[in-house]
């Protein structure tokens, strides 16, 4: 493998020049996969190889931009009902579908992954190349935000005990002998294990490319795209207030509420121009929020304990209000604080997309082979 010097603190560092990597994201929605598809590009821009692995909405997120590069890898999903996380049905759903997902897996490792000699393999929440990079001895990394659970130490409620211990279950066994855990989050905490980093948010180039404003309307997403009645009757309560509403995927007005037909460019246009933003508590989205400066009403989807501590430390923090449900008294709090100067804490880890990829290149660096992101 050729090698090139890379400086650090004035320590040179002797770097692949082109290594071969294998980049795996979870498939569920799209937040792995755009992130992914950032932090790979940059690879690709220092000259390495990287194979993608994903599933699902991932797998067709990032087919648009690598094509075949993209291999499919069975991937786990969560099975909703009503708009809601069912843990017993997730776990019956995937494991029905485990024996063809193991006989799909198995010729992607043996006919892709094994000829291909990966140096590195990162993964993003995707379980099975984690798995397979440690069976087989291949260097691999840990970048996601969920490993917060278990890499943090984190104020936590009795009352959220069984999806704590159910979520924290399964990030452990997502991610087994990982050479370094890249933890991205939003604020700050103690970490617990000295193979742990944690690195502010990354946003794409679409949103670090708007100019945030404020025309005074209030983005919703609904991820679920359920219980719209319900929605609509809680809305209608602030009739002075404006709602732009994704996620039920139509044109439609209705008093103080405009649907909207999917669209991301339309989506991120008003997510710039708004007020501020009711949404569940996903990374991703909150994410794009805080680096648009933008409050949020948060409602986590039960069953998703990452989702109930980030609403937790998003209100803990001042940056916006955390309910369970969207309730006239939630939305009533909510626009008490909307207009209030968002909060000038240490404590929190603003997106900062040099100061993330100076952490990751200095996490790549102490590699047993270093490798070097400089473009």
């Amino acid at each position: 493998m050729q090698t090139q010097d890379w400086r650090a603190g004035g320590t040179v560092v002797e770097c692949a020049a082109m290594a071969r990597i294998i980049y795996a994201a979870a498939g569920e929605g799209f937040g792995h996969a755009s992130r992914v598809h950032l932090i790979a590009q940059r690879f690709l821009d220092a000259g390495h190889d990287v194979l993608f692995a994903s599933s699902h909405r991932g797998l067709l997120y990032l087919r648009q931009y690598y094509g075949e590069k993209v291999k499919e890898i069975f991937g786990l999903t969560y099975e909703y009902s009503k708009g809601y996380v069912q843990p017993l049905a997730t776990i019956r759903k995937n494991l029905a579908q485990l024996t063809h997902g193991t006989r799909m897996n198995k010729k992607l490792f043996d006919q892709v992954y094994r000829p291909f000699k990966p140096d590195l393999v990162v993964t993003d929440f995707e379980p099975f190349s984690g798995w397979w990079a440690w069976y087989n001895k291949v260097p691999f990394i840990s970048l996601d935000n969920e490993h917060m659970l278990t890499m943090c130490k984190l104020e936590h409620r009795l009352r959220n005990l069984v999806p704590r211990a159910t979520s924290m279950l399964v990030t452990r066994l997502h991610c087994v002998g990982a050479q370094a855990y890249v933890i991205i989050n939003f604020f700050t905490a103690p970490l617990k294990h000295e193979r742990a980093v944690l690195v502010p948010p990354v946003v794409r180039d679409a949103v670090t490319s708007l100019t945030a404003s404020n025309e005074g309307h209030i983005v919703l997403y609904s991820t679920t795209g359920t219980h719209e009645d319900r929605l609509r009757d809680t809305l209608f309560k602030f009739p002075d207030q404006k709602f732009l509403v994704y996620g039920f995927n139509k044109d439609e007005q209705a008093r103080n509420c405009i649907f909207k037909k999917r669209s991301t460019e339309g989506f991120l246009r008003d997510l710039a121009a708004s007020r501020g933003v009711i949404a569940s508590a996903g990374f991703s989205l909150m994410s794009e929020c805080l680096y648009l400066r933008k409050r949020m009403l948060l409602l986590p989807l039960a069953g998703q304990y990452e989702q109930i501590i980030n609403a937790y430390y998003a209100e803990k923090l001042g940056l916006g209000v955390s309910s369970p449900w969207l309730t006239e008294a939630a939305l009533a709090r909510f626009l008490d604080q909307i207009d209030a100067p968002m909060p000038q804490d240490d404590r929190i880890l603003w997106p900062d997309n040099q100061k993330f990829f100076e952490v990751l290149q200095g996490t790549l660096s102490r590699l047993d082979t270093p490798i070097s992101i400089s473009v």
